[in-house]
């Protein structure tokens, strides 16, 4: 694995890069933002023994500038198309994960040339009747002096090992309470402020990405609702939905195994 600054805009971009192949652009969610654990996630591992994986951080997050001009998701997906050229990625696989997903789809919708295969793991983006995406940020408010609301939102068990780790109540150290402010700052940025967490006109507008797309969604998501899974497949041409059973919104967490093997199967299909 290779950290690596990137200069766009005259801003910095941090790039994370493992493994070799077809490369892969990876747009990340909340809890799986690369480089802000000593480790690599076993999901970037995993993805990384097939395809070379390019992951930027998000502005504000890690080590990317924060870029104040960043107000909403269309921000965010011209953004990403300079760090796209930047790259020299002109046409390349995209998956992205919950935030990281809606912005994946919204790349797909506007700029279907750009985008070969479309991957999208537990991703906001749609409004679904009735099955409202959940409040992230009344959640990680503490509560009797902890956020077990925010990991029973995001895992399948809250109080377990993992769920832990990721988001324990008090800060362990300076990195992970800097992990977890910067990455609530940048979601706040583009899915606090009304619609929350989605584009009234992206459904419409997926009809225009007519290549293969999958759709993974832990089976007891808590954060987005499995209805937004078949919302997404409907809505995609070529859309398949995959579910995993027994995991929740940080499904790449809690069975990345399982994840990676769909995803590196219908990459490489």
């Amino acid at each position: 694995m290779s950290m690596r600054d990137l200069s766009v805009q005259d801003r910095t971009v941090q790039v994370y890069e493992a493994g070799s192949g077809d490369p892969l652009l990876y747009l990340h969610g909340a809890a799986d933002m690369h480089g802000a654990a000593a480790d690599p996630f076993a999901f970037h591992d995993a993805l990384a023994g097939t395809f070379k994986l390019i992951a930027p951080a998000h502005p504000g997050c890690v080590g990317t500038d924060e870029d104040d001009s960043l107000e909403s998701i269309d921000d965010l997906v011209f953004h990403t198309l300079e760090v796209m050229d930047a790259l020299g990625l002109e046409r390349v696989n995209v998956v992205g994960n919950s935030v990281g997903g809606w912005l994946a789809a919204e790349l797909a919708a506007r700029n279907p040339e750009r985008v070969a295969k479309l991957v999208l793991i537990g991703a906001t983006g749609l409004f679904v009747s009735g099955s409202p995406i959940g409040d992230l940020f009344m959640a990680v408010q503490p509560r009797n002096g902890g956020i077990a609301d925010l990991r029973s939102m995001l895992f399948s068990d809250g109080e377990g090992d993992l769920a832990q780790e990721i988001f324990p109540d008090e800060h362990a150290d300076k990195p992970q309470g800097m992990r977890r402010y910067q990455v609530f700052r940048f979601s706040s940025r583009i899915g606090f402020k009304p619609p929350y967490f989605y584009h009234p006109k992206l459904r419409d507008r997926l009809h225009r990405y007519e290549g293969a797309a999958l759709v993974v969604w832990g089976g007891g998501d808590n954060f987005v609702p499995v209805s937004h899974a078949a919302a997404y497949g409907e809505a995609l041409a070529g859309g398949t939905v995959e579910l995993i059973d027994g995991c929740g919104h940080a499904v790449i967490l809690e069975a990345p195994d399982a994840v990676a093997g769909k995803v590196t199967a219908f990459l490489s299909n």
